[in-house]
């Protein structure tokens, strides 16, 4: 599927919200919501910190696997969800978009924890710079099987049925799932799993956004072709895995451990993405 038809796909409208500065964006946590997940310590401290941001942004993959109702009564995910559900009630507005991982976060969540979710992204406002926020694995257009399967994964009927699994086979096919994208992944020619710079262009133009930000390949990049400015977030726990906006709409690639790091030179060779 080519960027424009996942625009279209999507209505070709995005939720439009506005990044103050200091907002923050991170993507790619994969925490784990399984039944013997440990404490997610360093994202707890994320959020702890993050209580003086006016804005949280989370691109996606927030959680490794994500099942609806029978992950959210595990221990492990309740303390998650009652850390996010702690930051909003401390005045901090939580975005999230659906990652490739936990497509299925839905109302529940919401009411849960007090966050928005937003399937197909959303578009920010800062210092009259435009950008367009997105999980990252639509920008894989070469990967043609794993498009095939995304669409799949988030038909109607498959989005309807998974809530009401009982947990034992909701978990069960969680765990089959992760296993089989493993093994796919492994098996996949490099090139057809890259981002493509032509999906990005043909996005944010849809969107009308001079700047893309996304995560899913793990790796950081920051290109500007003059047309498009596009940054790659790092996987959580990197040192350029968090995006800050500043006045005027600039934005800083740090480390969510909250070290300032410079953003580095541009990436010209594009990273693998990880669906």
């Amino acid at each position: 599927m080519s960027a424009e038809s996942e625009a279209t796909r999507a209505g070709g409208v995005w939720p439009e919200v506005e990044l103050a500065p200091g907002t923050l964006a991170i993507a790619d946590t994969h925490l784990d919501a399984g039944p013997s997940a440990p404490p997610a310590l360093e994202f707890e401290a994320f959020l702890e910190r993050a209580r003086t941001a006016p804005r949280l942004v989370i691109l996606g993959d927030l959680f490794d696997a994500w099942v609806g109702p029978a992950h959210a009564e595990l221990a492990g995910a309740r303390r998650v969800l009652d850390a996010l559900a702690s930051l909003v009630r401390a005045g901090t507005s939580l975005d999230i978009v659906h990652g490739n991982r936990d497509f299925l976060l839905e109302e529940s969540f919401e009411r849960r924890t007090g966050a928005r979710v937003h399937p197909a992204g959303l578009i920010g406002h800062c210092g009259g710079v435009r950008t367009l926020l997105v999980h990252g694995d639509e920008l894989c257009t070469l990967d043609h099987g794993y498009q095939r399967l995304k669409r799949a994964l988030r038909c109607a009927p498959i989005r309807w049925l998974a809530p009401r699994l009982p947990r034992p086979l909701s978990l069960a096919a969680a765990r089959r799932l992760r296993s089989a994208s493993v093994k796919a992944v492994a098996e996949k020619p490099p090139e057809s799993k890259r981002q493509q710079r032509s999906a990005a262009t043909a996005l944010a133009m849809a969107a009308g956004a001079r700047q893309l930000v996304v995560g899913h390949a793990h790796q950081f990049r920051d290109e500007d072709d003059g047309a498009l400015r596009w940054i790659v977030l790092d996987a959580f726990g990197g040192a350029r895995d968090c995006l800050r906006w500043g006045p005027d709409g600039a934005v800083e690639a740090v480390s969510s451990a909250g070290a300032s790091r410079s953003p580095g030179p541009p990436v010209h060779s594009p990273p693998p993405c990880n669906p």
